[in-house]
């Protein structure tokens, strides 16, 4: 009966609701506090690909839904994030995907009108090794309180 009892438990925490707890940024690790109980340090969720890698630093309240592999807890595996109340949803707009940093910097992308928005809280840089081309079908504008174009000579 105690087998059965512990597999069972097992089963139960094969999927878990669970909210970061601790966060590792250097290391890319969180803790889980999944029913009152810390996980050890997993790793967090990566963006990988085959031509890019991303952070995607996670912040302590985050809700997440884990997997735990034999059914512990202490070794979770975090499967997706959750939005919660205390994140909000940066669009309601199905056709908006929208990027908004802690300082307000936001970067939204309207599918139905094909329109890119960026506002940054700070200055905006554009660097390359190659050179930088602005082509607009449309009219090209320039709005600033100074407007300075240099050349090397």
């Amino acid at each position: 009966m105690e087998a059965l009892s512990e597999i069972a438990r097992q089963i139960q925490n094969v999927l878990a609701f669970g909210t970061i707890a601790e966060v590792n940024h250097e290391d890319v690790l969180v803790r889980i506090n999944i029913n009152g109980r810390l996980t050890n340090w997993v790793s967090g969720p990566g963006i990988v690909g085959n031509n890019l890698r991303a952070s995607n630093h996670l912040r302590v309240g985050t809700q997440c839904l884990v997997g735990c592999p034999a059914g512990d807890p202490a070794n979770a595996v975090i499967l997706t994030i959750l939005n919660s109340n205390s994140l909000f949803t940066p669009s309601s707009n199905g056709a908006v995907d929208t990027v908004v940093w802690n300082d307000g910097t936001t970067v939204k992308y309207d599918t139905s009108n094909k329109n890119m928005a960026v506002h940054s809280m700070g200055d905006l840089v554009l660097t390359a090794v190659g050179a930088i081309r602005i082509k607009a079908d449309g009219d090209l504008w320039l709005d600033g309180a100074k407007i300075h174009a240099l050349e090397d000579s």
